[in-house]
């Protein structure tokens, strides 16, 4: 899994047109001409303690490796929203992959 670094990449992503807003989430989407899937994690300090904090990014992390086979080649950023550590990892990964077919980011397979 490769990973948003630097702030002028997240700008970038920020910037770009494709971006769906779930209840959960903020999804931001941009193609790069690399070969390669790039993702960034944003959770807010307004969003509990660290302990919680971590626990949504390893939550939202587990989420985007099952969905990488799939995926078109990108750069990703998915936002945190309040409300998001209340909720089920089953109401989150579906939540996710609407997103994901709303944007129409899975390639297709076969």
């Amino acid at each position: 899994m490769v990973t948003l670094k630097i702030k002028a990449e997240f700008e970038s992503v920020y910037k770009s047109q494709k971006r769906w807003h779930s209840p959960y989430f903020i999804l931001f989407f941009k193609e790069n001409i690399h070969s390669q899937k790039r993702i960034g994690f944003c959770v807010s300090k307004k969003i509990g303690n660290a302990v919680c904090r971590n626990s949504i990014k390893r939550r939202l992390r587990n989420i985007y490796k099952e969905s990488i086979p799939k995926l078109k080649n990108g750069d990703m950023i998915l936002l945190a929203k309040s409300g998001v550590d209340k909720i089920t990892y089953e109401t989150l990964r579906n939540n996710y992959n609407y997103a994901l077919l709303r944007l129409n980011l899975m390639q297709k397979l076969g």
